[in-house]
């Protein structure tokens, strides 16, 4: 009998408790315009996770939408993408606990809490971690 080809885990991963170092490339990668956007959102917590996702979103630009990112601290998600009109929203972690995946769409569906973006595209590996984040684990 021939093993079942899975995609996604059964189990999510443990939730990161390990801060990001400042100079981790996952930060600097973001560059002199995101990265001062996540700094000030992100206030004094440190930043657990770091997630590009492939949604964009509409910061004001006449040359198109822009990338979404979202960072987890202890006890928040953070939002962000650069634009004319940055977007940066922390939306506390206990409001995202309805929060699932959608294995067809590969995307996050968050409920019930205000995000900009209902829905974002991430790929299995990445939604796995941030669900692990929200605890949903």
């Amino acid at each position: 009998m021939k093993p079942i080809d899975r995609r996604v885990a059964d189990e999510l991963p443990p939730p990161v408790s390990e801060a990001l170092a400042p100079e981790a490339a996952a930060l600097l990668a973001l560059g002199k315009r995101r990265l001062p956007l996540l700094r000030q959102a992100a206030a004094d917590e440190a930043v657990l996770l770091l997630v590009k996702t492939g949604t964009r979103t509409d910061t004001g630009s006449w040359f198109g939408k822009r990338r979404l990112y979202m960072a987890f601290t202890g006890t928040a998600m953070l939002v962000f993408a650069t634009g004319p009109r940055p977007l940066c929203r922390r939306i506390p972690l206990a409001e995202l606990r309805e929060t699932k995946y959608n294995a067809g769409g590969g995307e996050l569906v968050f409920a019930p809490a205000e995000v900009p973006e209902r829905k974002v595209a991430v790929p299995p590996v990445e939604a796995a971690r941030a669900l692990a984040q929200i605890g949903k684990g």
